[in-house]
């Protein structure tokens, strides 16, 4: 069974297509409506319980092989079963079985806001591995067939931010132009010295070498991104490689000889092969999906300022880092253990943190895996008052203060006052900030910690580029020690007078800094406007996914292997 997954805004929209399809039917609800006005009245009347919800419409689509069906009675039970797992259980819904296509499916729309005294909103966190994790249980318990899941297939789908820069850009991504290239490549099933001779002369590099289990793993970089084979799929690792394309190799050589023959396929590998993974620019911004192996570093905590910047890669704080191939590094996933059942997790999201959460999504357009990967590193988190509170640090990574994120949209320093706002013997100031690698080389400054994470989301070369995201309201906190040497400094700050005046004091204390100008409403502003303008194109991207997806099949099925 296949699931997906949206969250919307407009509940009349979407009845009016559920109900619009031939042969549709309205199988279960508890509602009174049977006609689509009706239903968004009553969906409607109950949004005053959570006013801070902007996205309240949620929408599933559950779908069976098509050698299957199943009766309406088997399916009202299957969706409910759904609802409840992914934390419906008091929630209006209303469940739709459609018959227009070959495959047997059901939608579901439901309200996140819940019929409780608090209103509370049901969590989108981890909604894609939640659900196929749900799903999973499902198959098992009513004998479906079971999905290839998304990190079985052997060519991982486009993610919805690649499929949403192909209907902007026309452009595809990195991962799919690998993909692409290596099943070009591997069509005749050629030994592993001549696919990598093939790939290099597409100017892709390979870097093969041991993995921590001692097997052998493969990485691909084209241009300054790379993915190991596992973010491609899994035809597309080394063993993968030989299982789904035939591809060969020495094996009577070990694992140290393997790799020292195909150490020459890309230059100084070890200090400019930078994982992009699953991480970029568009799945940040546009998707739900996990962050995978983003990179949070904190500086060594030995005289940082003056330390030259290629000295900092020896940090002894902890990292996230993605230097492994085909081995899972640490993934912000992991903090919801696979043996916690959905109960046990489902019971979290009423928590204040869980509530602010919700809150600064709905009304900042904020990246929920950025968030989330911020609250994990102990950088956010939500005071008695419900406010959101940033941990404002110096370069070495130690705690100085916080900075709280007021009802009026203003930020106050040091208003927790367990945390006063300490300086250090050089009169070093806590400021907010985010690098994405070592060795900075460009250094993005803005207002306020959500302009600097609004920054990050707008970043086309986000976790690319090593680059240090900072926030700060006065010049007298700016590192210049540490800055002076920077060779990009770009002043985001707001365009109001504050802003402009702050800028003008910034680049004098670095002549190398350029200016950029957010407008007065900053970077926050240009991030929801453009995920209300993706939001609209989504049916056409959806379209366009399909259409790609048939006309890859088409092409493979068309090879000629003689």
């Amino acid at each position: 069974m296949i699931g997906k997954q949206i969250i919307g805004k407009n509940f009349t929209k979407l009845l009016n297509y559920l109900f619009s399809k031939e042969g549709a039917s309205l199988i279960g609800s508890n509602m009174m409506g049977k006609t689509p006005q009706e239903l968004a009245v009553e969906f409607r009347s109950f949004l005053h319980l959570n006013n801070r919800v902007q996205k309240p419409v949620y929408h599933a689509a559950l779908s069976i092989p098509k050698s299957e069906a199943l009766s309406d009675a088997k399916w009202l039970e299957i969706g409910l079963d759904y609802l409840k797992g992914m934390g419906f259980d008091q929630n209006q819904f209303a469940i739709f079985r459609h018959t227009d296509c070959e495959h047997d499916h059901i939608h579901i729309a439901a309200s996140r806001i819940k019929l409780n005294s608090k209103g509370t909103c049901v969590s989108d966190s981890w909604n894609y591995r939640r659900s196929e994790k749900l799903i999973e249980q499902l198959e098992e318990k009513y004998g479906l067939t079971p999905t290839v899941r998304s990190w079985e297939k052997e060519r991982r789908s486009p993610t919805t931010g690649e499929c949403r820069q192909l209907a902007r850009t026309g452009e595809t991504s990195i991962r799919e132009q690998l993909q692409t290239v290596l099943d070009q490549a591997t069509v005749d099933q050629p030994e592993m010295t001549v696919l990598v001779d093939r790939l290099t002369q597409q100017g892709i590099s390979v870097r093969i070498k041991p993995t921590p289990t001692k097997e052998l793993g493969i990485s691909y970089k084209l241009g300054d991104v790379a993915f190991s084979g596992t973010h491609l799929g899994k035809a597309y690792t080394f063993k993968g490689l030989q299982k789904y394309r035939g591809v060969s190799y020495y094996s009577n050589l070990n694992s140290e000889e393997i790799e020292e023959l195909f150490s020459g396929s890309d230059n100084n590998q070890d200090s400019q092969f930078v994982e992009l993974n699953d991480t970029s620019f568009n799945d940040l911004f546009n998707s739900k999906t996990d962050l995978d192996n983003l990179v949070l570093s904190n500086w060594t905590d030995e005289n940082p300022v003056n330390q030259p910047v290629e000295d900092l890669d020896n940090s002894n704080f902890n990292l996230i880092q993605s230097d492994s191939i085909d081995d899972p590094s640490i993934q912000l996933t992991e903090t919801i253990q696979p043996t916690e059942t959905l109960e046990n997790y489902q019971h979290s999201l009423t928590s204040p943190w869980q509530l602010l959460r919700e809150r600064l999504i709905e009304n900042t357009s904020l990246p929920s895996e950025l968030i989330d990967l911020l609250h994990h590193k102990g950088w956010i988190n939500a005071d008695e008052h419900n406010r959101a509170v940033f941990t404002l640090r110096t370069l070495a990574g130690e705690d100085k203060g916080t900075c709280t994120l007021e009802s009026n949209g203003k930020f106050s320093i040091n208003s927790d006052v367990k945390m006063p706002l300490a300086k250090t013997e050089d009169n070093e100031t806590g400021i907010f900030w985010i690098a994405t690698q070592h060795n900075i080389e460009r250094v993005i400054i803005t207002s306020n910690p959500i302009e600097t994470l609004s920054a990050i989301a707008l970043d086309p070369d986000f976790n690319i580029r090593p680059t240090l995201y900072l926030s700060l309201d006065t010049v007298s906190s700016l590192p210049t020690d540490f800055l002076i040497d920077i060779p990009t400094i770009v002043v985001g700050l707001k365009g109001d007078k504050f802003g402009e005046k702050l800028s003008q004091e910034i680049i004098e204390a670095l002549p190398q800094a350029q200016r950029i100008n957010p407008g007065i409403r900053g970077w926050n502003q240009i991030l929801i406007n453009l995920d209300r303008e993706i939001e609209k194109l989504l049916p056409e991207i959806d379209q366009t996914q399909n259409l790609v997806q048939q006309e890859l099949e088409q092409w493979t099925q068309g090879i000629n292997l003689s």
